[in-house]
């Protein structure tokens, strides 16, 4: 039985790291082209088909990842307070009961620590390696020489757009959406791991 629980409990954490970390390479690819599409408008009509169907299979990422994860997340949660339960009510009758329990739960807190640390991770590594890119970014798309390759005119504007200026511009729009995207996951997951480090010190 107690096999069983901690192969259940693998599975919950890795489908959850699965969930999440779908919705987030969808989020930030759908909130990139539709920037890029509809606020910035770099992408020409020609392209604009491609792009659509692009953004359409990072908003299907998002739509699919973010259900998965929550359901898990909440069975996970549920799980550990009813884990929790017992063992306060019998830490209120009998200090035994407390040390033949804790065992399996052990395993369980040790899995929802490697969980939270590496969704900590994660974000924390979507946010740094972004951010690195910004500079380099805006270097290539406002102060770099031009290319000679340009696009044609589109309405509305007053010159030729060049192609290099048009793909800096669309890395950093990425590299800046990561950076808001990965930045608060890696914030809520180390608050929360610090503050269950805090309570398994205080107890």
């Amino acid at each position: 039985m107690k096999q069983r629980n901690v192969v259940r409990t693998i599975y919950l954490y890795l489908v959850t790291v699965v969930g999440i970390v779908m919705a987030l390479t969808g989020l930030i690819g759908a909130i990139t082209s539709v920037l890029n599409m509809y606020v910035f408008r770099l992408i020409t009509s020609d392209n604009m088909q491609n792009e659509l169907a692009t953004l359409l299979e990072f908003a299907s990422a998002v739509a699919v990842g973010v259900p998965v994860w929550l359901y898990h997340w909440n069975i996970i949660q549920e799980t550990r307070q009813h884990a929790l339960a017992p063992v306060t009510t019998a830490s209120t009758a009998t200090g035994e009961a407390v040390a033949a329990a804790p065992q399996p739960e052990v395993r369980r807190d040790l899995i929802r620590r490697l969980y939270i640390y590496l969704l900590s991770a994660i974000g924390l590594f979507i946010a740094m390696f972004s951010l690195i890119n910004v500079v380099p970014d805006i270097y290539r798309a406002f102060f770099m020489s031009t290319s000679p390759i340009t696009t044609p005119i589109q309405p509305g504007t007053t010159g030729p757009v060049s192609l290099r200026d048009t793909y800096a511009i669309q890395s950093l729009i990425r590299n800046i959406v990561a950076v808001l995207v990965g930045a608060p996951v890696w914030l809520y997951h180390w608050h929360l791991g610090q503050r269950e480090n805090r309570e398994l010190q205080g107890d």
